[in-house]
């Protein structure tokens, strides 16, 4: 015959003071975190290496694509040696390098930005590179016999 009874366990005294049982808790969360960290820092790694990298030849994509853009563009209205940050710059880009467009020739919009070809552009000339560029023109005095309204409404004497 076979015992069908069910044996309970003797419960044992208990060996571990309040301090020892915190010191070995915190042991092995010690060690949980740890592994965990390590095996995240090897995913990562590993994700790292199989992305493909952002640049080519130094460049990144967006940059890529707005070069290829502008040779296009420039190729497309008959200009010659297209060189996209070397010959063919911005407004504010080409008055930083001494230069500036010449009057009258228009700029072609690539991407947002309206670039100028080096064949567009003229040196400055001293009296150009001696004004300031970030000051804007002061504002023109009223001639006499004008009325200058406020903002409020009330208008003044004429001068």
């Amino acid at each position: 015959m076979t015992d069908t009874s069910t044996k309970t366990a003797k419960a044992r005294p208990v060996s571990f003071s309040p301090e020892e049982l915190q010191a070995v808790i915190a042991k092995a969360t010690a060690e949980a975190v740890a592994q965990a960290t390590s095996a995240l820092r090897a995913e990562m790694q590993t994700a790292l290496a199989a992305k493909p990298s952002a640049t080519i030849n130094g460049k990144s994509d967006v940059s890529a694509k707005n070069d290829l853009a502008v040779l296009r563009t420039f190729k497309r209205q008959g200009f010659t040696d297209i060189q996209p940050r070397k010959n063919i710059l911005t407004f504010n880009r080409w008055r930083d390098l001494g230069r500036r467009p010449v009057e009258g020739s228009k700029s072609l919009k690539v991407n947002g930005l309206r670039l100028f070809h080096i064949t567009q552009t003229r040196e400055l000339t001293k009296a150009e590179l001696a004004a300031p560029k970030d000051q804007p023109k002061a504002a023109a005095k009223p001639s006499k016999g004008t009325k200058v309204v406020p903002i409020n409404g009330q208008a003044e004497m004429p001068l």
